[in-house]
């Protein structure tokens, strides 16, 4: 048994083709792996952060505020809305299931919903309906149930 003694190895160099089938690999690899994640951050980000409430106001005059709201991913819990005109919070209301428009698919569970106020002045005035809506953090977040707020005027003989 010789001790001390240094065993000569030889390493050989791959060959350049190896090198570039490794290189390739190891990028698909990489690249398959950045995909994965970005698909995962997406459907957390849309589940999460998507607005699923739906509805619309059916009607809107000088004293009150009618339509429907629905969560199709918790159809039966009552929804905290708030009534916005002219840009003032003028009400709160917790919608909750019952019967709604006839128009309304009955898969959405709508919670009709009313708001009464004191009389509006004459003019045009803007309104828009916001859900209270929780988030995973239990952030509050507001949601619009329309795309757009419902513009109407009212004449001074009314």
């Amino acid at each position: 048994m010789v001790t001390g003694a240094l065993v000569d190895e030889v390493v050989e160099e791959p060959a350049p083709e190896t090198v570039a089938r490794l290189v390739r690999a190891l990028l698909i690899k990489s690249l398959l792996e950045i995909l994965i994640l970005c698909l995962v951050l997406g459907i957390a980000g849309f589940k999460y952060f998507n607005p699923t409430i739906r509805g619309e106001i059916t009607q809107a005059d000088a004293v009150s505020v009618r339509g429907w709201v629905a969560n199709p991913l918790a159809p039966h819990d009552p929804i905290q809305l708030e009534l916005v005109i002219d840009g003032r919070l003028t009400a709160v209301v917790i919608a909750r299931e019952g019967q709604a428009e006839p128009a309304v698919s009955a898969l959405l569970r709508p919670h009709p919903f009313v708001f009464s106020f004191q009389r509006l002045p004459a003019g045009t005035h803007s309104v828009q309906v916001y859900a209270v809506q929780t988030t995973p953090g239990r952030t509050l977040s507001l949601v619009p149930i329309t795309r757009r707020s419902q513009t109407f005027t009212l004449n001074p003989d009314r």
